[in-house]
């Protein structure tokens, strides 16, 4: 079999996605440094096609079944150099369609001998003998509001239907379509050690929206962790949407804060870097393999007042501030993490519900009289945010609300955080 160091790395990557529950951004990192791929251009390439085959994966199924058997009725082995050639035929011009068949054939080959080979080849030349403008299906009719939104956003039907019955069939659409597209890179700069107009010009950049963030160039392969500025602690890999949250948090110099679910660590070690790591900053979590890499993070951006909790502290009211960033189904993460469209299903939306509730409720026990609880997810749906926001925790008053959903490619991920002060 050849070579090749793109496309087999983004095969790879949806192996360890689909049998190992790995992320789509850890498994491609994994990948690329294993196989010591280092030209630009074939990480650039594994880069579009794990990512585009995620995002596309109801897209492509659709087409591939059009073409004969549905996927399911096809050996396993074969699914995803089937998916990852299909993307490049429906959604890369300039990738030649014999490149994309010959490379999924010899996949095919490799993972079940010639019989595989040549249905790939025959399933793909179907595909690659029709117009470019028509190897993508038609959309349902009107008429069939969830299918379509199912297929125009390529969500699973399970989450189609969440999202409609939440959100609106119009709303949900807009945001699903948003998400099919390739979120920006962002930085945060860490001040203690540069300034944003020095970390622009460094990492040749532009400002964000947020008054620390800088947005890195759109380079397809490009591993922010693998910059300098990263590496020696001058910035940190952060969503516009997380720095947000921080906002709203309000950290000051000299304070005790607490965040209760602090992995991976972007939250814990701003909150340090605002209040000029001066103070106390508290991040717990109940995993300790987390909690050390939000130990490993201080340590790189030169933070001493970031304390490691494991598990979190005693239930005494004396933080000033405390902030619960939820775990939830990640739902406002959905370009960033792609495999989430497959893994989270609306039978867990109760689970999580329940688990939010429950360490809304601890954290708040953990604030003082005239403190602030904030309590944050990555999620668009209401029944994670503004209906947790509705029934606050005894003794403790609203004061505002923030809610981000991505409708452009630019913008933040989709984000709900509430801020309640407590009385006394």
């Amino acid at each position: 079999m050849p070579v090749d160091p793109a496309r087999d790395t983004a095969l790879a990557v949806l192996f360890r996605v689909s049998t190992r529950g790995a992320f789509a951004s850890a498994a491609l990192r994994a990948e690329l440094t294993a196989r010591k791929v280092t030209d630009p251009r074939d990480r650039a390439l594994a880069t579009e096609l794990a990512y585009g085959a995620l995002r596309r994966r109801v897209q492509l199924d659709k087409a591939l079944s059009r073409e004969g058997k549905r996927l399911k009725d096809l050996d396993p082995k074969i699914h995803d150099p089937l998916r990852l050639a299909t993307y490049q035929l429906l959604f890369l011009d300039r990738v030649p369609d014999h490149a994309a068949v010959n490379a999924a054939v010899d996949q095919a080959r490799a993972r079940g001998g010639e019989r595989a080979a040549s249905s790939v080849n025959a399933i793909l030349r179907k595909i690659a003998t029709r117009p470019r403008s028509e190897r993508l299906p038609e959309p349902p009719p009107a008429s069939d509001p969830i299918s379509r939104l199912s297929f125009v956003t390529s969500l699973p039907r399970p989450l189609a239907e969440l999202l409609a019955d939440r959100l609106g069939v119009d709303r949900a659409t807009t945001y699903g379509v948003a998400c099919l597209e390739r979120p920006s890179l962002v930085l945060r700069a860490n001040l203690l050690r540069t300034s944003r107009d020095d970390l622009v010009a460094e990492v040749d950049g532009r400002p964000g929206l947020h008054s620390r963030a800088v947005v890195l160039p759109d380079r397809l392969g490009l591993l922010p962790q693998d910059l300098a500025a990263v590496a020696e602690g001058r910035a940190t890999v952060e969503d516009e949407g997380s720095m947000a949250v921080v906002d709203l948090l309000d950290p000051k110099p000299d304070e005790q804060i607490l965040d209760l679910c602090a992995s991976p660590g972007g939250k814990a070690t701003m909150i340090a870097e605002v209040m000029g790591d001066r103070g106390r900053v508290v991040a717990s979590d109940r995993n300790a393999e987390k909690i050390r890499r939000v130990g490993e993070s201080a340590v790189r951006l030169g933070l001493r007042s970031i304390e490691l909790s494991d598990p979190p502290p005693a239930a005494e009211p004396i933080f000033d501030r405390v902030l619960v960033d939820a775990p939830c189904s990640g739902l406002g993460t959905l370009r960033r993490h792609p495999e989430i469209r497959e893994r989270f299903h609306p039978d867990d939306l109760p689970r999580l519900v329940a688990t939010q509730r429950s360490l809304l409720e601890r954290g708040a026990s953990r604030v003082r009289p005239g403190g602030v609880l904030v309590y944050a997810v990555c999620s668009v749906l209401p029944d994670e945010g503004e209906r947790l926001a509705d029934q606050p925790p005894a003794g403790f008053v609203l004061e505002r609300t923030l809610e981000l959903s991505p409708l452009d490619p630019g913008e933040p991920d989709g984000f709900f955080a509430a801020r309640w002060k407590k009385l006394g």
